[in-house]
């Protein structure tokens, strides 16, 4: 094996998992409450100015401060909740993907208003530096953002596998009605989980955004990541999608070091139609995920 081709799985490996890491927020609306949120690319493309801009105000690393972007995200999420999405809960409508469009479209014309068209980056303490293994050299800042998203998408797991809202979380997504017989308010414990899917998306961006160019037209280029990491982990299923993303990205960055960079997403693009075609739940997923 050549170092080319260690080096790009290991870059991979590091990409893939903030990758997994929105991907999650995106698998975890549409698991539980059927919503593809076309804005969530948007979501993690605001993550990144809010990293951005507090580290040209205060020197802050975005690592550091990424929470505040999830919580920025989810403050939004919550308000396209109420406003536009509660009413598709259950059911992913043409009209939902076309609502979840224009709020993209919106989302982005006014990061172009607010923040200019050209794309930015910053230089961190931790973009700097990088670990060298022999000929082999890895940056600081994605091994950090690596460690982060695990971290992340483990508390996330044990959220909803341990805790009484977690667990109701998962009756709503395996039986809204008999879920709602027993006393469960399942719009309050959609409106929560919306937010946190839009706040996983905001806490990606502002992790992505110290080694990263953010503009605002980065969201389009995420949300097809997300789709086939939800896809290739299993629909609905948070670990599954978190796999699914470092797959992606050992994916890309082997397409890259082997073919073109500019060609590096037609074979996720192959692999998706395989999956839709061959094993639509995904890896992970249950079978009535679909």
């Amino acid at each position: 094996m050549s170092l080319s081709i260690i080096q790009a799985i290991l870059s991979g490996i590091l990409i893939g998992g903030v990758y997994g890491l929105f991907s999650t927020g995106f698998s975890l609306a549409f698991g539980v409450m059927r919503i593809v949120n076309f804005a969530h690319g948007e979501l993690v493309m605001l993550g990144m100015y809010v990293g951005l801009f507090i580290f040209f105000g205060t020197g802050i690393d975005p690592l550091y401060t990424a929470p505040i972007g999830g919580l920025v995200a989810a403050a939004l999420g919550s308000v396209l909740y109420l406003v536009f999405y509660r009413r598709f809960v259950g059911r992913a409508t043409l009209q939902q993907l076309l609502i979840g469009i224009a709020i993209a479209l919106i989302l982005q014309i006014s990061a172009q208003i607010a923040f200019g068209p050209q794309t930015r980056g910053l230089q961190s303490g931790w973009s700097a530096q990088y670990l060298l293994i022999g000929p082999i050299f890895l940056s600081y800042a994605q091994i950090f953002a690596f460690a982060l998203a695990v971290a992340i998408v483990l508390l996330v797991e044990l959220l909803l596998s341990k805790t009484v809202w977690g667990q109701s979380i998962r009756a709503i997504a395996d039986h809204r009605e008999a879920a709602e017989l027993v006393g469960i308010n399942s719009e309050l414990r959609n409106l929560g989980a919306f937010a946190l899917a839009c706040g996983l998306a905001g806490i990606s961006g502002g992790i992505l955004v110290a080694y990263y160019p953010v503009s605002p037209t980065v969201g389009f280029s995420l949300v097809p990541i997300a789709l086939i990491a939800m896809v290739i982990g299993g629909l609905g299923s948070v670990g599954g999608t978190f796999i699914g993303g470092i797959m992606v990205g050992v994916i890309q960055q082997l397409t890259g070091a082997v073919w073109s960079t500019a060609l590096q997403n037609i074979p996720l693009y192959i692999i998706l139609l395989l999956f839709l075609a061959f094993r639509p739940h995904g890896l992970f997923g249950r079978q009535s995920a679909h």
